[in-house]
């Protein structure tokens, strides 16, 4: 009985280290997807500064006219996909899969989109914003 408890604890202990682990690995993976969910929100109500904020601090610059000028489609997000070089590793870039204007028909387009992203101070940013290559 004794012998079955400690299995059961040992056990247990595993099923939580898989799990912290598991977040740990994926938590640059989640922060990138709301990344990407900010910035389409961000295009779709045309809120330049929320759109900004998602791309690397250091790139703004470059990209704020083209940013100006997308404000007001509606991106609709149907799937991202963070690339890693490995499992434990950094992302390396998203790929975004957009409805665009889906209630206008003349406007309507369904692109797939893939950006570089890196990491400022913690934080990951696109570094160029979606559609833009």
């Amino acid at each position: 009985m004794r012998r079955q408890l400690v299995l059961n604890a040992v056990l247990m202990a595993l099923v939580a280290v898989a799990i912290v682990g598991v977040e740990v690995v994926q938590r640059p993976s989640s922060a990138l997807e709301a990344s990407v969910r900010r910035y389409a929100n961000g295009v779709s109500s045309a809120d330049l500064e929320a759109a900004m904020a998602e791309i690397a601090p250091d790139r703004r610059g470059a990209w704020s006219d083209w940013v100006r000028s997308q404000l007001g489609n509606v991106y609709e997000v149907r799937g991202i996909a963070v690339r890693t070089r490995s499992l434990l590793g950094s992302p390396t870039d998203v790929t975004v899969v957009l409805d665009v204007n889906r209630g206008f028909e003349g406007e309507f387009y369904q692109p797939t989109t893939t950006v570089e992203v890196e990491g400022v101070d913690g934080r990951w940013y696109l570094v160029a914003p979606l559609l833009a290559n």
